[in-house]
């Protein structure tokens, strides 16, 4: 009996192997096989910011060996961070899909090659062993992007014209180290929604010099700048105005008006503005308020830095759009030819007094800042460069200053006027 069985399960045992012999092999899978897939079930995906880096969490299954699995959730994050990059810069979504081929064939499909660092943070396997999850740090490249996106004509070439100077305040009672903390975070923001931010801070010892004033004077006209946004400047501080004006179009104002700690809970206030120094006019005006609650072994100027910054990015995405609008209203606005106005030989008195005027003859536009010696003043108008010389020449002679009128020339587009 016992070798009946024997005789069975040898049978058996063959008709297996002949039936696993005589089904097809399936080949091994290459890369071009694998695709990256997510599941939700396992961490939820998501991109976050921190500092200047992007914190993207991503999932993908384990089809293979782990080793390729690492490589998916990697390739995946670093395309994940490019693709919010390229959105943020773009701030249109229908732009983005109108050239999502192009994006993706020249930036996406090669993302390694547009970032700076990129890091795990942490990882993990799940269900068996069958799902790799991964947070990644990833850094970008933003300039890299930027020029693929110019060469694509999908932002306008000289992005840096968005320039904004920050002005961050916060009274006595806040710590100036506070200020500091929230300043350069500010500035982060900023240049990741496509600005040159320029902190208050940078050039405020440069204005000093300049202005030949003190610290406690441009710490005194920050304070009026930024507790008063209508402030047109007055006989005091009109000169440091002037300047300021000569290094940016744009001022964000940031006024720290609350920073308290009762009960284990930060409580912060932020108001903030958005002001056009050309023309003086307050186009955004919004505050926020926050709480938060710290543990108690949570350090206490971490959450207070961490709470009035929160205030400062909510007031931040509401003015972000409002500002982005002004920019798009005065790119509308540059039509025409574009004129240079160079004016040599004038003291520190009669340049604001130039530049004064200018803003009240010229109300639809024209930056100016100092080349050297001369201050200089551009234009962007329809009109003919003739008519502009008149215009600036009535405008000098209303001020009470003389000077030189260019030569006429049909084909000039530059006109220096030289003090009398």
């Amino acid at each position: 009996m016992i070798s009946m069985f024997r005789v069975l399960a040898a049978v058996l045992a063959l008709f297996w192997v002949a039936g696993c012999a005589s089904e097809p092999q399936t080949p091994p899978k290459t890369e071009g096989d694998r695709g990256i897939e997510t599941d939700t079930e396992f961490w939820q995906e998501n991109i976050s910011t921190e500092g200047d880096a992007f914190m993207v969490t991503v999932v993908v299954p384990v089809k293979d060996t782990l080793k390729n699995a690492k490589d998916d959730a990697r390739t995946l994050g670093m395309r994940r961070a490019c693709e919010m990059a390229v959105k943020d810069y773009l701030r249109d979504i229908s732009k983005y899909e109108a050239n999502q081929d192009e994006i993706n064939r020249q930036i996406l499909n090669q993302s390694q090659k547009f970032l700076k660092d990129n890091r795990e943070v942490k990882s993990e396997t799940s269900k068996n062993g069958k799902q790799y999850g991964l947070v990644l740090r990833v850094v970008v490249n933003d300039q890299a992007i930027k020029n693929v996106l110019q060469d694509l004509g999908m932002i306008r070439a000289a992005i840096a014209e968005r320039k904004v100077i920050l002005a961050i305040y916060g009274g006595r009672n806040v710590d100036k180290e506070l200020i500091g903390d929230v300043g350069r975070s500010l500035a982060e923001y900023y240049n990741k929604q496509g600005y040159n931010a320029v902190l208050w801070d940078e050039i405020a010892q440069d204005i000093a010099d300049e202005r030949n004033v003190g610290e406690k004077s441009t710490e005194a006209f920050i304070q009026k700048f930024v507790e008063s946004p209508e402030f047109q400047g007055d006989a005091e501080y009109q000169g440091t105005l002037g300047a300021l004006r000569n290094r940016g179009r744009l001022v964000i104002g940031f006024n720290v008006i609350k920073v308290s700690v009762q009960n284990g809970t930060v409580n912060t206030g932020i108001k903030a503005f958005a002001k056009d120094l050309l023309t003086g006019r307050v186009f955004a005006n919004h505050q926020e308020y926050g709480n938060r609650t710290m543990a108690r072994d949570s350090d206490r100027d971490l959450a207070i830095s961490e709470s009035t910054y929160k205030a400062a990015e909510a007031c931040s995405g509401k003015i972000v759009k409002e500002t982005n609008d002004w920019f798009d209203k005065n790119e509308q606005l540059k039509k025409g030819t574009e004129y240079t106005f160079r004016f040599t030989g004038f003291s520190d008195d009669d340049i604001l007094l130039i530049d004064k005027t200018w803003r009240d003859t010229f109300s639809g536009g024209g930056d100016g800042n100092m080349e050297g010696g001369a201050y200089v003043r551009t234009y962007t108008g329809e009109e003919t460069g003739a008519a502009l010389c008149d215009k600036v020449d009535m405008m000098l002679k209303k001020a009470g200053l003389k000077a030189r009128k260019p030569l006429p020339n049909s084909r000039a587009t530059s006109f220096d006027f030289k003090k009398q």
